[in-house]
């Protein structure tokens, strides 16, 4: 029985095929004028003075009826039914309810050659089997496809069905979108009725907005289907409304890399198993409460919850676990993430790497990643040997990055020079390094590139002097060059002049060792006249 139709006379003004960029830089399409069926051919340039490039081929005359056509256009494909009139229609049946698109349609064939078809799509909702078909009958019956739909990771109907050209700039979107709603309105609570008579309990709203990118129809149809095979389910997410790539990006950021897991899913719901027990079981997780509300908010997420419980024996680890993945920007590569994770708990635990993960920012976990598998195999074992406190594990690795990295050097200094520059001032040490991997440790410490004097030290044309507390800790270090202090940084390159006591006891160091201040580094109201080569 029919209970809903509309007619659309016209779904677009003109049709256009892009056809080539020519040698010349012009770009060539082929149009037909709808209103007088025109078939003509233009090749248009570039607006002068706009960025990006802006063609003049967005708007265009009919040079045969003179028509603008501008919003409602068509761009289509060699070979590919656009539809013109059309004819929608909802059937309702003792067991089923189908969805009919019939039309008249526009197809480039040819250069300067438009043929006109009959072409006819159905989607029928059998409630009875829980099953949803999409038909697609072109050229009179030659041609004939049938799609099984309700699997939300079979997204070939976006691709193949003509309703994607109910896109905002149809004549039809813009002139009769009450109509196209209410029939949409009609179908969806049709199916939604005749589903929850047969199931024999209420189930949520079908209702999804249809987004920007797959028309008026599709992306409501497509979670009709999926919720006539899981009824108990949630609807498709927003991601849905989005392009194809998008979709499947979102896909991959939840781990669902290998889709035929659905199959098993639907086989389950179709013999009146609950979504969410069906999406638990296969995935071997617990039938718990929580895990319930995570799997119904996130069908998807399910994979991640799946590798969180792998990694995590603990349940409430496990769950915040998951809770930290989600927030991960990129887990693209997760395979590297789990084993990372993998190793760190075997030193850390499982609450050491949930804290890992929900910290990501502040414990720098990409960057602990990257190092830790650029670390040699000795490196890692030490992580746990020498109990490195997980807010130091960013600083260890690093230093231990760059040591494993680096090419000592011993440095020859002169005794005499290592005898007048190293002393013991009010507590604090001055000595010269003597290798390079001492001015990297000290680098890394005082987080600045004293590093980088390593030949200088080698080629006695500056020297290094490091100045450490009573307790072993760097405090400063000092430029010498011909005689004088050129350079006195504290941590992360302040000047010494901050530290009010540090930067007398180097005045009295300097006086002691014959050396002259020459920085701004170092307050000095007493200027020190000595000039002795050293």
């Amino acid at each position: 029985m029919l209970i809903a139709a509309v007619e659309i006379n016209k779904m677009f003004t003109a049709y256009a095929e892009d056809m080539r960029y020519l040698k010349n830089g012009l770009h060539k399409y082929q149009y037909f004028c709808n209103k007088c069926n025109q078939v003509f051919m233009a090749a248009w340039g570039r607006k002068p003075g706009t960025y990006p490039a802006v063609e003049f081929g967005s708007w265009f005359i009919c040079p045969n009826c003179g028509a603008m056509h501008h919003h409602n256009v068509a761009y289509i494909g060699r070979g590919v039914d656009a539809p013109d009139k059309v004819r929608l229609t909802v059937n309702e049946f003792k067991t089923s309810i189908t969805f009919g698109v019939s039309c008249q349609t526009v197809k480039f064939v040819g250069d300067m050659d438009v043929h006109s078809h009959r072409y006819k799509e159905n989607y029928k909702f059998d409630i009875e089997k829980q099953t949803v078909t999409f038909t697609r009958i072109s050229s009179l019956g030659a041609e004939k496809e049938v799609l099984e739909l309700g699997d939300p990771f079979k997204l070939e109907v976006f691709d193949r069905s003509i309703l994607f050209f109910f896109q905002s700039f149809s004549i039809a979107s813009q002139k009769q979108k009450k109509e196209l709603n209410h029939i949409l309105k009609i179908l969806r609570e049709a199916v939604h009725k005749k589903l929850e008579k047969h199931l024999g309990y209420k189930i949520s709203s079908m209702y999804v907005s249809q987004g920007q990118y797959h028309g008026s129809f599709l992306l409501p149809i497509f979670n009709m289907a999926f919720r006539v095979t899981c009824p108990d389910a949630p609807n498709l997410p927003i991601t849905y409304r989005d392009e194809v790539r998008d979709i499947e990006a979102f896909w991959n950021k939840n781990l669902i890399t290998k889709y035929d897991f659905m199959k098993n899913i639907i086989e389950q719901t179709r013999k009146k198993t609950s979504f969410i027990k069906a999406m638990l079981s296969a995935n071997r997780l617990p039938d718990k409460p929580m895990l319930r509300r995570l799997v119904f908010e996130n069908p998807f997420g399910v994979k991640l919850i799946a590798k969180a419980f792998d990694l995590c024996e603990n349940y409430d680890c496990a769950i915040s676990l998951y809770h930290g993945l989600t927030k991960l920007n990129d887990t693209r590569d997760f395979k590297s993430i789990y084993s990372f994770l993998k190793a760190m708990k075997y030193t850390y635990g499982e609450p050491g790497i949930v804290r890992l993960v929900n910290e990501e920012k502040e414990l720098n976990f990409w960057d602990c990643k990257r190092l830790y598998e650029q670390l040699a195999d000795v490196n890692k074992n030490l992580i746990k040997s020498e109990k490195v406190k997980l807010a130091d594990l960013h600083d260890w690795m690093s230093i231990k990055h760059k040591m494993q990295n680096h090419k000592n050097m011993r440095f020859e200094v002169p005794e005499h020079i290592i005898r007048r520059l190293s002393m013991q001032k009010q507590q604090l040490e001055f000595f010269l390094p003597r290798e390079s991997m001492e001015l990297l440790i000290a680098g890394h410490e005082l987080h600045n590139c004293v590093a980088s004097f390593g030949q200088a030290m080698k080629d006695n044309s500056k020297w290094i002097v490091l100045v450490a507390d009573d307790k072993g800790k760097l405090a400063a270090c000092l430029e010498i060059k011909e005689n004088a202090v050129v350079q006195a940084k504290l941590d992360h390159n302040k000047p010494v002049a901050q530290n009010t006591e540090l930067n007398n006891a180097i005045l009295e160091w300097a006086k002691g060792a014959n050396i002259k201040i020459n920085t701004t580094d170092i307050k000095n109201s007493v200027k020190n006249k000595i000039n002795i080569a050293v």
